[in-house]
């Protein structure tokens, strides 16, 4: 989902969505950095990026298919 959302944003929609980008990018940071899969804890980190990842892709949906609407 965070690889759609990147790939399929036009330049002109990603500045609408940069604090939620950045948003994704905090909570998807300790992942890149410290956790492995076998971590202590990994479920919690996996909800909560979940959450917002899914949240700004249902952002971009309905975006998106407003657009083709108009």
């Amino acid at each position: 989902m965070y690889n759609d959302i990147l790939s399929e944003l036009l330049p002109v929609e990603k500045p609408l969505l940069a604090d939620r980008i950045e948003k994704m990018n905090v909570s998807l940071q300790k992942g890149f950095v410290d956790l492995k899969w076998n971590s202590q804890n990994i479920d919690p980190f996996i909800n909560t990026a979940m959450d917002v990842v899914t949240r700004v892709n249902e952002l971009v949906i309905k975006m998106k298919d407003n657009v083709k609407k108009i």
